[in-house]
């Protein structure tokens, strides 16, 4: 009979021994974790920020890509307006030459 009467104070003993065990192990967590530097709140945080980050590069790469089409579309413009304008340098002197003729031949034949 006398096992049954050191059989509550066991079990005190053990819920003592097992509370004074979580405190060590927590204190032990918080000491780590000190160590270890961020929780995994911050890692998922930093973790969003990357993501957030990196959609944004994607963002500026594609209207990076955009500017460059348009750039290229007015480099082409203006080489068409730069081949427009030579030709019609190289014809307004011969059409002001048949236009002087014109008026020429026109005054001949009313005062000659």
């Amino acid at each position: 009979m006398p096992a049954t009467s050191d059989a509550p104070s066991d079990d005190v003993e053990d819920d003592v021994a097992i509370s004074d065990d979580v405190e060590v192990l927590r204190a032990e967590i918080d000491r780590l974790r000190e160590l270890v530097g961020p929780s995994e709140q911050s890692y998922h945080d930093v973790r969003q920020d990357l993501l957030a980050a990196r959609d944004a590069a994607r963002g500026a790469e594609a209207a990076a890509g955009v500017l460059r089409g348009q750039l290229a579309e007015m480099h082409v413009q203006l080489a068409r307006a730069r081949q427009d304008q030579e030709y019609f340098q190289r014809m307004l002197p011969l059409g002001l030459r048949s236009t002087v003729s014109r008026i020429s031949r026109s005054v001949r034949a009313r005062f000659f």
